[in-house]
């Protein structure tokens, strides 16, 4: 995971596709507009179904992190070794 919010992204780390997703992923979970670059970049790796496929886990997945930023779900002993119990996006602080 390390990297991942890097702008720009290490060159070499990551193949053409995979860059093409971290790109659109980190715009949509950021709510900026997907723009047609971004979206041509990934028609040129993969087919209709697949960015289908590609926008439904980004979206689950902002689904999921939204609702444990909301409830401030603990993380358990094998996500925080595994993480170091951190996160890249800031979690608001509950409400009062």
């Amino acid at each position: 995971m390390a990297h991942l919010l890097d702008d720009p992204l290490p060159a070499g780390m990551f193949s053409p596709a995979e860059e093409a997703v971290i790109r659109y992923a980190r715009a949509s979970t950021w709510m900026q507009t997907i723009t047609d670059e971004m979206w041509a970049d990934l028609q040129a790796h993969f087919d209709t179904r697949q960015i289908v496929e590609v926008s439904f886990t980004v979206g689950l997945d902002q689904l999921v992190s939204r609702f444990h930023a909301t409830v401030h779900t603990d993380v358990d002993e094998a996500t925080a070794e595994a993480t170091g119990a951190s996160c890249a996006v800031s979690i608001p602080p509950p409400p009062t």
